[in-house]
């Protein structure tokens, strides 16, 4: 996978080490301050879905620029190996995230704005403590991704 001549994975991972901790940041956020909900809502639910969409592309370009340059070796395994956990955590915290944006209420503080009172409150409690939990484990998913990436890129040996 190529954009304008360059490999497309190290081009999108920027898009993933920018989009998955302001995700994993702003379901903290979402969860522990419930005043900046009505404010943090849309948003985070699109940069969720865009952080979800974004790591799958670097996940499919890293796997084809792998078979381009026939790398291999235990730094590219180790790689691999915390890319597909983050992907599947950037998953599970995107759906999450958009399941909170339904069910956690929202005071809306737009003049004249309604409240969103949420759904099905056996489920606050739960979601109030399973963003802040995966967003914790999203930011060190990520650092964890991106040091073996850099070790497999940087330490001067092809495997």
């Amino acid at each position: 996978m190529e954009f304008n001549g360059l490999p497309l994975h190290p081009l999108v991972i920027h898009l993933v080490v920018v989009a998955t901790p302001l995700v994993a940041v702003g379901a903290f956020l979402y969860a522990v301050r419930p005043a900046w909900r009505w404010v943090l809502r849309w948003p985070l639910a699109v940069a969720a879905v865009i952080a979800a969409v974004s790591t799958q592309v670097a996940a499919m370009s890293g796997e084809d620029l792998k078979h381009q340059l026939h790398m291999s070796g235990p730094l590219i395994e180790a790689h691999e190996t915390w890319a597909g956990r983050l992907q599947f955590g950037t998953w599970v915290l995107a759906a999450v995230v958009l399941v909170g944006c339904v069910l956690l209420p929202v005071r809306n503080r737009v003049a004249g704005g309604r409240d969103f009172s949420g759904r099905l409150a056996a489920f606050q409690p739960v979601l109030a403590v399973v963003l802040p939990v995966l967003g914790l484990l999203e930011l060190y998913l990520v650092f964890r991704t991106g040091d073996a990436g850099a070790k497999a890129v940087w330490s001067g040996t092809p495997g």
